[in-house]
């Protein structure tokens, strides 16, 4: 199976194919499809050449002058359109996007994004290894081209909370081998990497020679460049253009992030020149199908860059493909040239990345029917679909906050970051010093059966009822707020009815919700489904007071304890800054 497996993500051309190629090159054989009428971006000299193209076995046999000669039993006129490659997201996670993969797939590829790297860490969460191997299943089974990093942080900090399921050493080093596994996931304890933590080197040393992702928020100086010596190689963390800036400087890649909540893109676009392009890559990381619907993927990130910021069109297309492809070692993806895969975008016009066709491996998507294949193909992966809700059933009593008159550590959350602030706030015994502060409860749910953790957040500016979720990155415990216990009680004890999801409470009736059937933290349905769901939950949030644009997304990662200043576990209260559990009421 293993050999099979080896070409289908163009890591290397199989000798038969590679063989009926040079045939065609030499003029023997008929290609399978010639593309004229069109120009081609050439992203290395930053040129605009014309056409065609000819692509056979999957793979492009000749592009320009030379490609007129050649003769294929197709040929498309393009009407004057340009090829550019297939998008790269360069670092993600499907299951934030709350769609299978094959869903994901038949959302995305259209718009353009024909390979991926994903970290499957949130469903490896809740199962441990079973769910590395069922992504791994769907990529083989994908048209898309999915990559698998191996989830390198399961949780992503032991000593601050507790997940679903272990992920040890010995159970990743299996996946080592396999042809779509590019290396090491995100490794998201730095201060481990960086204090010569023995249990994180030997991850590091057990993925030497391989790609290692990075995931260092705000960290600089020394601490980065122990970080970097480590081996770590890229981070789609940087928020700010001087963190890019020492980043790229000290050697990392820097992964441009534009999510559902983290938009860092407008930040980080002037990082982008003819210099440092090479080491600039886009991501998603988060982004939900409402989001894609509204905006796009990888090709709003384009669009955006050339259009807001004025990115030349190559730069911009290049960090888009070339970039990711040249980073991870992907030799045969990320450029329009012979022996690359025949992942292409046709556009009409450079600047308005309105793109027109996609062909993934010489085909055409919109000739596929992929829609017709998601069902049969998520049967056929047999996906992990076990009951991961094991907490009972909670009491209002179990959610009191006894405050008292003093001062508390309250998480505030700022617009379209993942980085939270570390407020305290005095309270006089009726109410804070600060308006807008809400209930925050975090309940485990793997069957431990532990109190729920309460704490305080401000920015929702939720006024009534509650909202849910058992999205809580990275553990995926339930998360909730509320402006009183009897609401949270019942948001939490809906999803524990439902096994898993979102949901919004009002008057004392659930007022909207979203079935994540899968782990708690995925859909089986289609993305359509699942956005039309999303609209109505966020109108329900809206009408009890919430003005986050994006409530569900923002409150999962108040549970993330690398990412700074003060977050939320099982465990308590957590001060990032100095990684270590602290009380509500501040001593």
């Amino acid at each position: 199976m293993m050999s099979n497996l080896m070409h289908k993500h163009t890591q290397q051309i199989s000798r038969e194919q590679l063989l009926r190629i040079l045939a065609v090159q030499r003029r023997e054989k008929p290609a399978a499809l010639k593309l004229t009428n069109l120009s081609v971006l050439d992203l290395i000299n930053g040129e605009t050449i014309p056409g065609p193209i000819v692509i056979d076995q999957g793979h492009i046999a000749a592009v320009g002058a030379e490609a007129e000669s050649l003769n294929a039993e197709r040929t498309l006129d393009c009407h004057g359109q340009t090829a550019v490659p297939g998008f790269i997201d360069g670092h993600m996670h499907v299951e934030t996007s709350t769609m299978t993969p094959f869903e994901f797939e038949r959302t995305t590829l259209p718009l353009g994004t024909t390979s991926i790297v994903c970290d499957p860490h949130e469903l490896t969460n809740v199962i441990g290894k079973e769910a590395i191997e069922w992504f791994l299943r769907c990529s083989e089974m994908m048209t898309q081209n999915m990559f698998v990093q191996i989830s390198s942080c399961v949780p992503a900090v032991a000593d601050l909370d507790i997940n679903g399921s272990d992920f040890s050493l010995e159970e990743m080093r299996a996946f080592v081998g396999h042809p779509h596994v590019l290396g090491l996931a995100e490794v998201m304890d730095y201060p481990s990497v960086i204090n010569a933590n023995p249990a994180i080197h030997d991850k590091l040393s057990a993925f030497s020679g391989l790609n290692i992702d990075g995931h260092c928020p705000l960290v600089s100086g020394l601490d980065l460049s122990a970080y970097v010596t480590s081996g770590i190689q890229n981070c789609h963390e940087t928020t700010n253009f001087e963190e890019g800036k020492e980043k790229l400087t000290k050697g990392m890649a820097v992964i441009l992030r534009e999510g559902s909540v983290a938009k860092n893109l407008d930040a980080l676009a002037p990082l982008i020149t003819e210099y440092s392009s090479p080491q600039c890559l886009l991501c998603t990381d988060d982004r939900n199908p409402h989001e894609i619907a509204k905006e796009g993927h990888i090709n709003y990130m384009v669009k955006r860059l050339i259009q807001h910021h004025n990115i030349p069109p190559h730069l911009a297309y290049r960090v888009a493909s070339w970039s990711a492809a040249h980073h991870f070692g992907l030799r045969r993806l990320g450029l329009i040239a012979p022996g690359y895969k025949a992942d292409i975008n046709l556009v009409q016009d450079l600047h308005q990345v309105d793109i027109q066709r996609v062909l993934i491996g010489g085909q055409f998507v919109d000739e596929l029917r992929l829609d017709e294949s998601v069902t049969s193909k998520l049967e056929a992966s047999a996906p992990p679909l076990q009951p991961t809700m094991q907490h009972a059933p909670l009491t209002a009593e179990e959610l009191a906050v006894s405050l008292q008159n003093g001062d508390y550590h309250v998480i505030e959350i700022v617009r379209n970051e993942l980085l939270t602030n570390h407020l305290v706030c005095h309270y006089d015994g009726q109410e804070f010093d600060q308006p807008g502060i809400n209930k925050l409860a975090v309940v485990e749910r793997y069957g431990h059966q532990l109190p729920p953790v309460m704490g305080l957040v401000k920015g929702f500016e939720l006024n009534q009822g509650a909202i849910a979720t058992s999205v809580g990155h990275d553990s995926h415990n339930i998360v909730a707020i509320g402006d009183d216990e009897q609401s949270i009680a019942l948001a939490v004890n809906h999803l524990l009815d439902i096994g898993g999801g979102y949901c919004v409470v009002r008057d004392g009736k659930v007022t909207a919700d979203l079935n994540l059937a899968l782990g708690g933290i995925m859909s089986l349905e289609s993305s359509e489904n699942i956005t039309s769901q999303i609209v109505a939950l966020k109108a329900a949030a809206k009408a009890i007071g919430i003005t986050v644009d994006e409530p569900f997304v923002q409150m999962s990662f108040l549970a993330l304890p690398v990412i700074p200043s003060l977050k939320i576990t099982v465990k308590g209260l957590v001060d990032v800054e100095q990684f270590k559990v602290i009380e509500l009421q501040k001593e």
